[in-house]
């Protein structure tokens, strides 16, 4: 549709704006893609006009300026989703799956019953960010999962400029101590210390932080490092704690009192032998040691009754005690080695899982009762330890035998849920 000779008198000024700079001018077309109505062009112009009062360096002119898209998002857990990205390093490609989980994790997806719902709902988050220029879609065919995420470094510099009051992220700087205790602030909510070499704690630092509810330490620490049972001690609002990637044989005590934790991440940390006593962690709704080969128990897992997902593929626990799952019928996802069929049809909540039965009966019997199920399930169910070498596709929404071979992603209605 042509504009009318003020609209695109206005559409001049904007560009104009934007300094040329081309990702100033494309992000600014697709957050005004659609708008007709010569007004809002106006106060448009006016409101980057106002943003951009005082700045002489370009780059900070233009920062201010793609702050105009994120402002139009309008939905707050949109825009912390957003903000979200930026806690990852520089020029990182990110999976999209990983980045749903974030979200999930934060609880910016809102209170969906389903990971189906959320899963919809996190994807379309991404879209929108997509289409609006503040993501970048990159596909990856050496990926499992496919697409994945990337931020314009100047898109970066504009989420971290809005988060500085209340976030430290060095991620991928090469870090090699803990920062001092002086930027561990009363204001902190969010702080990403990722993809670091991180070497050296202060001994006694525990940190004062009663905001915080996101710390990324995952692949951050080096080799030898001890993180000291002080540094967790006033952490009392953390939401989310990621240790993956680590070779330390035991975590600090104090993560036993973390009662408000509602994630706790310990992917590929192989040389783990010990979790503290997670009885008091009732708020707990993920926990991930995937590939913590090194992990032989765990203490308290009955009493995380509001438990969605679990993760213990690649540990050494290889059967849960008797019973135990009846005390965690709110799973929507778990991976696991060994299961009964009693225990597995119990849970109606789930959605997700990969496991192993113990004999060709168990496993018809478990396919039977989940057949009568009304709700869409993914599953990966063997017999023994074997890899089985067979599809049996129930309906749509229902495979058994071994998914990977069904291709890079697999369907679930129309959205997709990785295994």
């Amino acid at each position: 549709m042509p504009l009318n000779l003020e609209t695109e008198a206005i559409v001049k000024s904007i560009v104009k704006e934007c300094t040329g700079l081309p990702i100033g001018v494309i992000t600014m077309a697709r957050t005004m893609r659609g708008v007709t109505d010569v007004f809002e062009w106006r106060d448009s112009l006016v409101k980057l006009k106002e943003s951009s009062i005082g700045q002489t360096n370009m780059e900070k002119k233009v920062l201010m300026n793609l702050k105009f898209s994120y402002d139009r998002l309008g939905n707050p857990n949109v825009q912390q989703c957003f903000l979200s990205c930026a806690l990852y390093p520089e020029d990182e490609l990110i999976h999209k799956f990983e980045l749903v989980e974030f979200f999930i994790d934060q609880r910016l997806i809102g209170e969906l019953n389903t990971r189906k719902e959320q899963y919809d709902r996190g994807l379309t988050i991404m879209n929108k960010l997509e289409n609006v220029c503040l993501l970048e879609y990159y596909d990856s065919p050496w990926s499992v999962y496919g697409k994945r995420m990337k931020m314009h470094d100047l898109i970066r510099d504009m989420a971290l400029h809005i988060m500085s009051a209340t976030s430290i992220v060095k991620s991928g700087k090469g870090l090699k101590r803990i920062p001092h205790e002086e930027y561990w602030t009363d204001a902190l909510e969010k702080v990403s210390l990722m993809k670091n070499n991180i070497s050296e704690f202060s001994l006694n630092l525990s940190p004062n932080c009663p905001k915080l509810s996101t710390l990324l330490l995952d692949y951050g620490l080096s080799h030898d490092v001890v993180i000291p049972n002080s540094f967790f001690k006033n952490l009392c609002e953390l939401k989310v704690l990621n240790l993956s990637g680590h070779n330390m044989t035991e975590l600090p005590n104090s993560i036993s009192d973390l009662v408000n934790l509602r994630a706790l991440l310990l992917r590929y940390c192989m040389e783990l032998r010990h979790i503290p006593y997670l009885g008091k962690l009732t708020s707990l709704r993920k926990l991930d040691a995937k590939n913590c080969r090194s992990l032989e128990a765990l203490e308290g897992l009955e009493k995380l009754v509001n438990l969605r997902y679990l993760d213990l593929i690649e540990t050494r626990i290889e059967r849960l005690p008797k019973g135990m799952l009846d005390h965690l019928l709110n799973l929507q996802y778990l991976k696991f080695l060994v299961v009964n069929k009693e225990d597995i049809t119990k849970l109606e909540a789930l959605e997700t899982s990969r496991c192993y039965l113990k004999n060709v009966d168990d496993f018809n019997k478990c396919v039977s009762a989940i057949e009568r199920s009304n709700n869409p399930r993914y599953y990966d169910l063997n017999v023994h330890l074997e890899k089985t070498k067979f599809i049996a596709e129930v309906s749509d929404h229902t495979r058994f035998g071994n998914l990977r071979n069904l291709g890079r992603e697999s369907s679930f209605g129309t959205g997709v849920m990785p295994l």
